[in-house]
C-alpha cells in the first residue's frame, strides 16, 4: 500500500506542474541532478603502531583484533604500505620483493640498527584475494622478537621500537657458545665464550652465502671491521668463523643478508672483540 500511494502522489505532482502552477522555492522539478556522486568503494587498510597476539600471513578483517603493544603480543605492525598490483603478489615475484625490502628499511629505522643484529623476524600480512579485489591493496610489516636466532616467536610485552638502539639490549646479538654443527648458546660477553656476532653483510645471489671460500674471506673482513683493525691474509691465523646460511626461499623473498660469527675456539674470550683491535685476536701459528 506504501508503494502505492508513493505512485500516485507522484502522479498528482506530475498533473499540478502539467496544469501550469509554479513549484515551491527551491524547487526544480529535476529528481536526479542534485546528489552528490558516490564515492569509489575503499578496502579496509589496517593501523601501523599496533601489536596482534600471532603472525598472519592472510590479514581478514574479520579476524583483526589489534591490541595495546603494552599487553602480551607476538608481532608487532611497524609500517603499512600500499601496492597497485592487480592481485596479491605471488611469494619471489619483484612486487613482492619490493615489498619485503620497503619493510625492511622501515624496520631497521624502528629498531635503531640493522634487524639481522637481533633477536628479530620480519614479515609481510596481505589481504585476501577477495579483499584485493575489493580495493584493499595495503601489507602490512610485521616484526617479532625470537627465543633463538633462528627460534619460535616469543610473547613480550612492550614495543619494540628503538630495541637494537639500547646498549645491552637483550634483543641484541651478541656472545656465544658454539660447537660446530650444534646450537648458538647466547651468554654474556663477560662470561667465558668462545663465539660473538660480529654483523652481516650483503650478498647478490643465494649461491653467495653457499659458497664456503667466498663466505670465509667475506666474514674474515667483517671480523676485522667490527674489530677495528687492518684485514689481511693473517686472519686466518687469529680467528675462525661461521654463518647463517641464506635459503633459497628466504633470498627470493628478499632477505639479501647473511650473518656473521667470530669463532675463538679452542681459546675462549671474557669480554667483547668489538673495537678491541689486533691486540683481541692474537696470532696462533699451526
Amino acid at each position: 500500500m506504501r508503494r502505492w500511494i508513493s505512485a500516485a502522489a507522484l502522479l498528482g505532482a506530475v498533473a499540478f506542474v502539467a496544469a501550469g502552477c509554479g513549484l515551491p522555492a527551491g524547487v526544480d522539478g529535476k529528481l536526479a541532478d542534485g546528489w552528490a556522486p558516490i564515492a569509489a568503494p575503499q578496502g579496509f587498510t589496517p593501523d601501523a603502531g599496533t601489536c596482534h597476539a600471532s603472525f598472519e600471513e592472510t590479514g581478514y578483517l574479520s579476524s583483526y583484533n589489534p591490541i595495546d603493544c603494552g599487553q602480551s603480543h607476538k608481532t608487532e605492525t611497524v609500517f603499512v604500505g600500499q601496492l597497485t598490483t592487480a592481485s596479491v603478489p605471488a611469494a619471489g615475484s619483484a612486487d613482492r620483493v619490493k615489498a619485503f625490502q620497503e619493510c625492511q628499511g622501515k624496520v631497521n629505522e624502528f629498531l635503531g640498527a640493522e634487524w639481522h643484529d637481533g633477536r628479530v623476524w620480519i614479515g609481510l600480512t596481505f589481504p585476501s584475494d577477495a579483499a584485493w579485489s575489493g580495493g584493499a591493496h595495503w601489507y602490512r610489516c610485521e616484526v617479532s622478537e625470537l627465543e633463538e636466532v633462528f627460534g619460535d616467536d616469543v610473547a613480550r610485552t612492550g614495543s619494540l621500537k628503538g630495541e637494537l638502539a639500547k646498549p645491552g639490549s637483550a634483543v641484541h646479538l651478541g656472545c656465544f657458545n658454539y660447537a660446530s654443527g650444534g646450537d648458538l648458546k647466547p651468554i654474556a660477553c663477560a662470561s667465558k665464550h668462545n663465539a660473538e656476532y660480529v654483523g652481516s653483510i650483503a650478498i647478490s645471489s643465494q649461491a653467495q652465502s653457499a659458497n664456503r671460500d667466498t663466505m670465509i674471506t667475506n666474514c674474515r673482513k667483517q671480523i676485522a671491521a667490527y674489530a677495528k683493525m687492518k684485514y689481511s691474509s693473517d686472519m686466518r691465523y687469529r680467528v675462525g668463523e661461521f654463518w647463517d646460511p641464506v635459503s633459497v626461499t628466504e633470498f627470493n623473498g628478499g632477505d639479501r643478508r647473511v650473518r656473521c660469527y667470530a669463532w675463538f675456539s679452542p681459546d675462549t674470550k671474557t669480554k667483547s672483540i668489538k673495537g678491541a683491535g689486533a691486540g683481541a685476536l692474537p696470532i696462533h701459528y699451526a
